[in-house]
């Protein structure tokens, strides 16, 4: 953003590029009167005479209106109009001054034109007055809305962090109380789990920061998750896995699926109907990325309070974080049927790439957004 500030003209090319045009308009207005009687060259220096004054003036007023932009319109019209009736008057003088050294032979004052010079010469630096306080407003009001979205986008990758690392607490708070539970009962199985837990944490601490991975990373990562959910429950659990091919190099939020999944488990097991059967389907429809998790038992509710059962940060979560990165674009679906609970993730299918891979750890807010 302040890239694209510095590439925007500054005053003085703005200024001598306007009187120049000015000078110019100028002898195209008159040069056919005086065409005929071969005055060009003194029209040429006459009009560029006068210009170049109404350039020194104008610098010079800006001087002035530098100490009141940005501020009150009223002010800055009193200013403008105040500025360009004495500024006008001088350049009348000047010009008068400088005809009479400049062509002392045959020039002839004329008082009376005096001040239909000076007005004219007043409504010109008027005219200039409202260019100036036009553009440094206009420059004013871009900067502050480039602020703004900078402040967005701050903002929402800061959200964004957030909810990633909310994740790992949530998870491990989970798979500690599974370790815990199955110390004194089967100490060999919580070794096997703890194993799975370090797998599981050494993806965590690789792909942390990124805000997508390819699904086929997500998935060695859910599968890393329900390997340790395995060793704890065995034969209470039968989870199957349904991917469609050709969709692992597709890019997903890191850690979306493992909350859903534990919910799916964690909900399933807390529903009393064993063994729990889970079933995670991905599919890819069009340009659509459509993740399914379903378990068997019933529908409890996920957003409340800390528990035995969990944070209450699983599917709330999900759905923030998708709400965030795909404004309108994506949607968490949750319902219950026939003694299963459905939980269906739709979000855009975005191939991945070594360049996504860059923005992900770059600005993960301000560039995904857009998909």
């Amino acid at each position: 953003m302040k890239h694209r500030l510095a590439l925007a003209p500054s005053f003085w090319p703005l200024q001598f590029g306007g009187w120049g045009l000015y000078a110019v308009l100028l002898i195209i207005t008159f040069l056919p009167i005086v065409a005929a009687e071969g005055g060009e060259l003194r029209l040429v220096m006459a009009k560029g005479v006068r210009a170049v004054f109404g350039l020194v003036l104008s610098s010079v007023l800006r001087l002035g209106y530098r100490r009141v932009a940005p501020g009150s319109f009223s002010r800055q019209a009193a200013w403008a109009i105040m500025g360009s009736a004495v500024f006008g008057a001088i350049w009348a003088a000047l010009g008068e001054l400088w005809a009479a050294w400049f062509y002392p032979a045959t020039y002839k004052w004329a008082a009376q034109l005096l001040p239909r010079f000076s007005f004219e010469y007043a409504v010109t630096l008027l005219c200039w007055s409202g260019l100036y306080f036009g553009i440094k407003h206009g420059r004013a009001w871009q900067e502050e809305r480039e602020r703004a979205l900078r402040a967005d986008a701050l903002a929402q990758e800061a959200r964004l962090a957030s909810l990633r690392h909310q994740v790992h607490p949530h998870f491990l708070f989970n798979a500690l109380t599974s370790v815990r539970a199955l110390i004194g009962e089967d100490p060999a199985r919580a070794r096997r789990m703890v194993t799975e837990m370090a797998d599981f944490l050494r993806f965590a601490l690789q792909k942390g920061d990124a805000a997508h991975v390819p699904l086929e990373e997500e998935l060695s990562m859910v599968r890393s998750y329900l390997s340790i959910e395995s060793v704890r429950f065995e034969e209470k659990l039968d989870v199957t896995l349904d991917v469609m091919p050709g969709t692992e190099r597709l890019a997903v939020p890191a850690f979306l699926i493992q909350p859903v999944v534990d919910n799916a488990v964690k909900h399933g097991m807390a529903s009393g109907v064993l063994p729990v059967r889970m079933c995670l389907q991905v599919r890819r429809e069009q340009d659509v990325l459509r993740i399914h998790v379903a378990n068997t038992g019933h529908w409890a509710p996920l957003d409340r309070e800390p528990g035995p059962r969990g944070t209450g940060t699983g599917l709330r979560n999900v759905r923030e974080r998708l709400a965030q990165l795909f404004p309108e674009r994506a949607r968490l679906e949750q319902s219950e049927a026939g003694g299963w609970v459905h939980v269906t993730l739709e979000l855009p299918a975005i191939e991945w790439t070594p360049t996504l891979a860059e923005e992900s750890h770059d600005a993960p807010a301000a560039r995904l957004v857009g998909g």
